[in-house]
């Protein structure tokens, strides 16, 4: 089952998500690049990650100083499991290799200390005391993070350099140069005498880490796991994300929720993002609306929140509640099918005959964007009205966005974007006809992109026709479509 290809992930703002966790290690880079949804059968584990996740931000709320000095401690761990390979391997450590160790295991103790005190009861970020590597590599009990072979390993090293620094005091005061490469010749077979056994104590520190490498992996584990945990929750509280309620039945309930990529691009210019609150159910729901309406937005918020929260992220919205879904599909234009040669029409039926496959399989969420806009309208409206009825035979959840009429049965549930249907249509033409250049940053100042629904009572406007009309379209042809309009009802 598929929960979106990486360019699909790309066009609802996923990727932009995923950039703005603020992940510090090279374990919690890990953890994020094997992120992927749970399935309905890990329900238990989801709700782990979740409870988990609020344990932390709840943490992070209280205790803002411990946070900044893990987040200090982060910035100093190396990644060290190329070196415990070769540890676990036999292959013997470099002097590099040993002080990244002893400073890990320093700076994991010191972290250690920290994760006591904020009692966070998160199993799976649990540190293993490494004192005993700690000792090992720090014999002479300084607590000062560099390391090299020290003398304590070994009498014969510190007699050995002894003997070394000697010879080197006697080349200084030689007298004769044949007396200085005497000297120097014996101060070179010192050296390798010296070489020789650190080579051995190195091995031997070596081989006694390689029997702590078991706690270090899990440590390294748990790092990233905690650094993972910080970041979504640093994102959650940056766009004040709430936890979403899984339930059982296949029912999704969005309550203001909002896609920060979108949200942040719209600031930028000084607008607005009008939050989307829906109401799903199993079979298929249609939104319809003029082409500026912000379908497509509303749909990749949906799309968007739906994935992170099968992720373990909290979402972004007031409240939310949804199943764990079996797949996730979002079909578009797909700028990747085009490049190899399909029209849009051709990879929108292509990726139609995935999601068909998935809705036989299992229950997932299925979104299609404006399907067969690519082929003309009269077939384009004929494909849409038998997809959507087609699908209300699946326990999935469907929403087609479509600027067709015409598309929705009595079975089937139906938004609208509100658009401008709320405007004084005189007031707002009047306004454009004083700033034609600016008519359709006008039009959608003044667009309302809520979604509402649709009953006998709420008819949908007319928005395509208005916003003919208010960009100047020419008056005759307003007036026939106006007609046409009439003769259909």
């Amino acid at each position: 089952m598929k929960f979106l290809d990486n360019e699909q992930r790309n066009q609802i703002g996923f990727s932009f998500i995923t950039d703005k966790l603020g992940i510090t290690t090279a374990y919690g880079i890990e953890e994020r690049k094997n992120i992927k949804p749970f399935k309905a059968s890990e329900i238990n584990k989801l709700i782990h990650e979740l409870n988990s996740l609020e344990k932390i931000i709840k943490s992070i709320r209280d205790n803002s100083e411990e946070f900044n000095q893990i987040g200090r401690i982060f910035c100093k761990l190396k990644d060290i499991r190329n070196s415990i390979r070769r540890c676990n391997e036999l292959e013997t450590l470099d002097e590099v290799e040993l002080y990244e160790i002893k400073y890990f295991s320093m700076l994991v103790s010191e972290l250690k200390n920290i994760l006591s005190k904020l009692h966070l009861d998160i199993e799976e970020v649990h540190l293993n005391s490494l004192e005993e590597i700690i000792s090992v590599l720090d014999p002479q009990r300084t607590q000062i993070p560099t390391f090299y072979v020290y003398d304590e390993y070994s009498k014969a090293l510190k007699c050995t350099r002894e003997k070394k620094k000697q010879k080197e005091k006697e080349i200084f005061a030689a007298k004769t140069e044949e007396e200085v490469n005497q000297l120097k010749q014996q101060r070179l077979d010192l050296v390798i005498e010296e070489e020789e056994e650190e080579l051995r104590i190195r091995k031997e520190l070596t081989l006694r880490i390689s029997k702590e490498t078991e706690l270090i992996n899990h440590n390294i584990k748990a790092i990233g796991r905690l650094d993972f945990l910080i970041a979504k929750a640093g994102l959650s509280i940056t766009y004040n994300g709430s936890r979403p309620e899984i339930c059982d039945e296949m029912k999704i309930h969005l309550n203001k929720a909002f896609n920060p990529e979108v949200k942040e691009i719209l600031e930028k210019g000084r607008k607005m993002f009008t939050p989307v609150s829906i109401e799903l159910k199993g079979g298929t729901t249609i939104i319809t609306g003029a082409n500026m309406g912000g379908k497509s937005v509303a749909l990749k918020t949906i799309v968007l929140n739906l994935l992170l929260g099968q992720m373990g992220f909290f979402v972004f919205a007031e409240s939310a509640r949804f199943p764990i879904l079996d797949f996730i599909h979002f079909v578009s234009d797909d700028m990747q099918s085009i490049s190899k040669g399909l029209s849009t029409f051709g990879a929108e039926i292509i990726k139609l005959k995935e999601v068909v496959e998935c809705a036989k399989r299992g229950n997932g969420f299925i979104a299609l964007d404006e399907f067969a806009r690519g082929t003309n309208p009269k077939e384009g409206y004929y494909l849409v009205k038998s997809l959507s009825t087609y699908l209300t035979k699946f326990k999935s959840v469907s929403l087609i966005s479509t600027h067709y009429d015409g598309v929705v049965q009595e079975y089937m549930e139906h938004y609208q974007v509100t658009g401008l249907k709320n405007v004084d249509f005189n007031a707002l033409k009047h306004k454009i006809d004083l700033n034609q250049t600016h008519s359709v940053e006008i039009i959608q100042e003044h667009m309302e992109y809520r979604l509402e629904k649709v009953s006998k009572e709420n008819k949908v406007p007319k928005d395509a026709l208005n916003i003919a009309v208010l960009l100047g379209l020419e008056e005759e042809i307003v007036d026939i479509a106006k007609s046409f309009y009439n003769k259909e009802g």
